[in-house]
């Protein structure tokens, strides 16, 4: 009861407040008319997801139907259309329908419609490729011939979108050839082509550039030569190169004849170390080729430097010792050591420590008397006694003394 009384007290002040708020909502759509901007609001992208790119065109909004009073300015500048794209797919083949969202920023607009309100959209992920550099001299002057293109990098890598990048067949570097000869020495832009040479647009191609050297004239001409691998440095003691194999063994040079003339017959590689080797050296090698000079060969060339320690011979004197001898018997040696000449490897003799060695002559058996024993010798592995001298000693066995005895007192 008290609710009703609360509702119909006063009610014909309240019903007098609702018609007045009707009058003045009518004077204000009174005041003001739906208008249509004809104009277009492009289209911005936020949060697209890293890694991504947007490879559908957006449409631009247009049909912009809005309240305002007559005196509100609009003007291109009055609106901002903005698409979010978070959470939005990354795929080749899927795509997102977002909301398109349209604000203006003079709250006495009241948008009540626009086109179009919701769009679909592909997000490709982003994918990087490696493609090789090819050169394009176009026409060539009657009387020219181009030597071969020396690049500053032989292949570069191209990132965008997956669907197009897929398309990339190769980079083109573009040169002029002068009339005038010319060598050809200068950085140039790169190009994507696809299979076709058509050109792919919207990659992006790392490095940009090339730097391209060619040799240009009537005389280049190509030859045949060995590859001549450099070394430096010197292997440990005791190791020396017994063979060296290079892949591939011959390359082809080409070069005006001044310029061939300072190989000397023969492509050096770049010096190769072999600075304390042990065994083989096995690396890839760039050739070193004079300015002016350039090589069919592409990539590096193999080499396999073969290290051995050739076999020799070291005398050095050894101590004997008597071996299983008995302690009432003295061993007198017809000579304390022997002179043994050691037989192996240089680098194991040159690291052999013969103090070490110790020579022997097994007396364990002797009776009393005179005997010539044969020396033995031990060495270590990898290492042979090629020769003792003298190989045999005489040994002579004697008893030990018998104390003589003591005279008792008187």
């Amino acid at each position: 009861m008290r609710v009703l009384r609360f509702i119909v007290r006063s009610w014909p002040l309240k019903i007098g407040a609702v018609v007045l708020a009707v009058i003045l909502y009518v004077a204000m759509i009174a005041l003001q008319s739906t208008q249509q901007w004809p104009g277009q609001i492009a289209i911005a992208v936020v949060n697209q997801p890293a890694d991504s790119y947007l490879t559908s065109t957006l449409p631009q909004v247009e049909g912009i139907k809005y309240i305002a009073a007559s005196d509100v300015p609009i003007s291109q500048s009055s609106f901002r259309a903005t698409v979010d794209l978070t959470g939005a797919k990354v795929s080749e083949s899927e795509f997102t329908l977002v909301k398109v969202t349209l604000q203006v920023d003079d709250p006495r607009v009241q948008i009540i419609d626009y086109q179009p309100q919701q769009i679909k959209i592909t997000l490709d992920p982003i994918v990087h490729k490696q493609v090789n550099v090819q050169v394009d001299t176009g026409a060539v002057p009657s009387g020219l011939q181009p030597g071969t293109p020396n690049l500053s990098a032989n292949s570069v890598d191209v990132s965008g979108a997956a669907s197009i990048v897929r398309r990339v067949a190769y980079v083109q570097a573009q040169v002029r050839i002068d009339a005038s000869g010319l060598d050809v020495n200068q950085e140039v832009d790169l190009v994507a082509r696809d299979s076709t040479g058509a050109q792919v647009d919207k990659v992006t191609i790392s490095p940009r550039t090339v730097h391209v050297q060619m040799l240009v004239g009537s005389q280049v001409r190509s030859e045949t030569v060995p590859v001549d691998p450099i070394t430096s440095g010197t292997p440990a003691a005791g190791y020396v190169i017994t063979s060296v194999d290079i892949t591939p063994p011959v390359v082809s040079v080409r070069g005006q004849a001044d310029a061939l003339a300072l190989l000397k017959g023969k492509a050096s590689t770049k010096p190769i170390s072999i600075a304390g080797a042990t065994g083989d050296v096995s690396v890839k090698v760039n050739l070193d080729l004079p300015t002016g000079v350039t090589s069919d060969t592409t990539g590096t060339i193999a080499v396999v430097i073969h290290l051995e320690s050739p076999p020799s011979t070291r005398s050095v004197t050894v101590g004997i010792a008597p071996d299983g001898a008995r302690p009432d018997r003295i061993y007198t040696l017809s000579a304390p050591s022997v002179i043994v000449t050691l037989g192996g490897a240089t680098a194991a003799l040159n690291a052999l420590d013969t103090s070490t060695l110790v020579g022997s002559v097994s007396v364990g058996s002797l009776d009393i008397g005179t005997h010539t024993v044969n020396v033995s010798i031990t060495v270590p592995a990898g290492i042979k006694a090629v020769a003792i001298s003298p190989s045999q000693l005489t040994v002579t066995v004697s008893p030990v003394p018998t104390p003589s005895p003591v005279a008792s007192p008187t």
